[in-house]
């Protein structure tokens, strides 16, 4: 990633770069009207050989669904998944932050592994949101439902990153003997067990339809005269499984990541910061969506944290299905194409100093920018659909976390960051903290 910043200083107007991954060639597009058309035409694309192994946890769905499938899903999760059914949610969302942040134990308070355990909030909050306050009845090999997810998905991201994996693909669960992969399979195959057991509870109780959860407003689809506007059981174990991944790691990560900048700028903002919470959060009870909304001072800073920390430094990789072109760009098929998004998030052309953490940036009233210089939710057709949930989580959580505790950066802690399946600090950030009297 130090040689992505390196290039968009040295070369702000580059457009594309060509590499290779084994014998494949990869354009890496790094020009807003290049990412424009490419995330504009998914329907010229294919997921990559990536997704097969995400696929034996998650499915279908809407990460990886592809076609005339990830359409039909894309519509049925945007009715029920809309602002309003979020708004709602706030509450909880509150109450979930005040639960955890009310458990910290004494021990803790001297190394606080911030991210890991935001993710616990966020991975709670997701499962809350999906199958309501029942998800706290049901466990998998002793553990929560989501804890024992992010088990799982740790185990994937593991698999795929070893040199057997590498070399033979999804055959290394045909190879006999390898005990670790064959207990995987069975692992992920009694999990989603589970889950299916949780989608048929929800059928025999006979208030069902009166929850005013994702997992009951998917379920209503049943009833529709439509087959394609059907959610099948299938079809909602893989969106609990995707919702879960893409909700928790990432939006966990920017809270995280949040919360470090301010050690770093305290003296900057952090007085701003207080001013806005007392007079906006801390004078409602319960939170509302529409309060959050007037969060501008919180809001910039945590647009210059997407920008300066993004968790997903470009899109995942693609593959080109038939010759096309794309602006002035000649793409054959079978060549691999992404979105460089951390390319444009930190160049010089759009972003000035764009090196300085600086969220004055966002506060110019005649900004003006390339809609498609600024993406961390991605853009286009495939853009995130759970963009305003984790900005809502983000400002509650922050608000809460604040409200509790003072805190400080582990004494020592030198942040270094590292691109895994995530964009991250490589050693886990570890803060001090003291409860507010």
């Amino acid at each position: 990633m130090g040689v992505v910043k390196k290039n968009a200083l040295e070369d702000p107007d580059d457009k594309y770069m060509v590499s290779n991954l084994k014998s494949n060639i990869v354009i890496t597009l790094r020009d807003p009207q290049y990412i424009k058309e490419f995330l504009q035409k998914q329907s010229l694309y294919t997921k990559t050989k990536f997704f097969d192994l995400l696929k034996m946890v998650a499915g279908t769905g809407l990460v990886a669904a592809e076609g005339d499938t990830w359409k039909r899903h894309r519509k049925i999760v945007s009715n029920s998944f809309h602002y309003e059914f979020l708004k709602e949610n706030a509450p909880m969302i509150q109450e979930t932050a005040q639960e955890f942040f009310g458990k910290v134990k004494p021990e803790e308070m001297k190394d606080y592994k911030v991210i890991s355990k935001i993710q616990e909030i966020t991975g709670e909050i997701v499962g809350k949101i999906f199958f309501g306050k029942h998800l706290n009845s049901y466990s998998f090999e002793g553990k929560p439902l989501t804890l024992a997810l992010a088990d799982i998905m740790n185990e994937v991201s593991m698999i795929a990153k070893s040199p057997l994996t590498l070399l033979l693909g999804m055959n290394v669960f045909k190879v006999p003997g390898l005990e670790k992969t064959q207990k995987f399979v069975k692992k992920v195959e009694a999990f989603r067990k589970i889950c299916y057991d949780m989608i048929q509870d929800r059928k025999l109780q006979k208030s069902s339809q009166d929850n005013n959860d994702l997992l009951a407003s998917l379920l209503r689809t049943q009833s529709s005269e439509d087959p394609e506007s059907r959610y099948s059981d299938e079809d909602i174990v893989n969106e609990f499984v995707t919702f879960f991944v893409a909700g928790m790691d990432t939006t966990g990560h920017v809270i995280g990541m949040a919360l470090y900048n301010l050690t770093q700028h305290r003296e900057k903002y952090w007085e701003e910061l207080k001013e806005e919470r007392e007079k906006i959060y801390n004078s409602q009870g319960k939170i509302t969506a529409d309060a959050l909304q007037k969060m501008d001072v919180l809001h910039c800073f945590l647009k210059e944290t997407l920008r300066f920390h993004t968790p997903g430094p470009s899109s995942f990789i693609r593959n080109s299905t038939e010759d096309h072109v794309l602006h002035d760009l000649k793409v054959k098929k079978g060549e691999h194409l992404r979105a460089d998004f951390f390319f444009l998030f930190h160049n010089p052309k759009y972003f000035k100093n764009p090196h300085e953490f600086n969220i004055d940036r966002w506060r110019e009233k005649d900004l003006k920018m390339d809609p498609y210089v600024f993406t961390p939710f991605s853009a286009g057709p495939r853009n995130c659909i759970g963009q305003h949930l984790s900005i809502m989580e983000a400002k509650i959580i922050i608000s809460e976390f604040l409200n509790k505790f003072e805190f400080k950066l582990k004494e020592g802690y030198v942040l270094k960051m590292t691109a895994r399946f995530l964009y991250e600090p490589e050693d886990e950030l570890i803060f001090e903290l003291v409860e507010r009297k």
